[in-house]
């Protein structure tokens, strides 16, 4: 008889949560069958391959010695202001989907003081410019980078719930990604931080044209626009596309930020 694992159980051995077992197997990365109750159930092979795939490691400490050791070590990088030994334990937490650990990271230096452009600048980006490194140098594959993008933008949604925001900033923005660009994570940190700050935001998300962005300001006349344009794959389009752009934050006073690698 084949061997067959729950949710629970994998969740326990890899050391993530059980909506994060969820969510691989709802997307198709974990391949799962489910019961006519509706639970999910892992068979072996499926569970080693993927764990290989993914360099999930079964951990042979006890969880709560795991978890003390674990703490006492985060503990002293907040004493040290170690952004580089903090960026590293949150890289390392958002390739295994530790979604719950990623949130409780961003808890604790929001507790120290911390604003959420120093979280993002010192821990959130260098953590997940290294995971794109290694996915373009091959270590990992494109699913685990979506993993950790997906662990960091839940950890995020979690925060977004639960911040309090400043009253009183009467203050439009239009943040959103260029056309083609589908990395949606700096247009929502950026997002978030305006929102944080009082601003109202309108979000267009990803693979948005320049063109609309312009018809944006037209019709909302914000203070400010935020793109992102990570890939570089059409910017002769991009530098056409712009002039309409800039004609209408011109007529409406509005400032254009944009970001990104390209």
């Amino acid at each position: 008889m084949k061997q067959v694992f729950s949710t629970k159980q994998l969740a326990k051995m890899w050391d993530v949560s059980e909506s994060t077992i969820k969510r691989w197997a709802d997307c198709g990365a974990l391949r799962c069958r489910k019961t006519i109750g509706g639970h999910r159930k892992f068979e072996a092979n499926d569970v080693l391959e993927f764990q290989s795939r993914c360099r999930l490691a079964i951990e042979e400490k006890p969880a709560a010695q795991k978890s003390a050791d674990c703490g006492d070590e985060v503990t002293r990088l907040f004493d040290e202001a170690n952004f580089v030994g903090l960026a590293e334990y949150y890289k390392q937490a958002a390739l295994k989907g530790k979604t719950a650990f990623l949130s409780s990271l961003i808890t604790q230096a929001e507790e120290r003081g911390w604003s959420l452009v120093t979280i993002a600048e010192n821990i959130i980006k260098p953590a997940m410019a290294a995971v794109g490194e290694m996915c373009r140098a091959g270590k990992i594959g494109v699913l685990d980078e979506h993993l950790a993008t997906d662990a960091t933008m839940q950890a995020l949604a979690e925060w977004r719930a639960n911040s309090e925001k400043k009253e009183g900033v009467n203050r439009l923005a239009v943040v959103g990604c260029s056309e083609r660009e589908t990395h949606q994570l700096a247009a929502m940190l950026v997002r978030d931080l305006l929102e944080a700050e009082g601003w109202k935001v309108i979000y267009l998300g990803s693979h948005t044209p320049l063109f609309t962005f312009a018809e944006a300001v037209n019709r909302f006349k914000p203070c400010l626009v935020c793109i992102s344009v990570t890939m570089a794959d059409n910017l002769e389009r991009a530098v056409r596309d712009y002039e309409s752009l800039r004609r209408a934050a011109v007529k409406h006073g509005t400032g254009i930020i944009i970001g990104g690698g390209a």
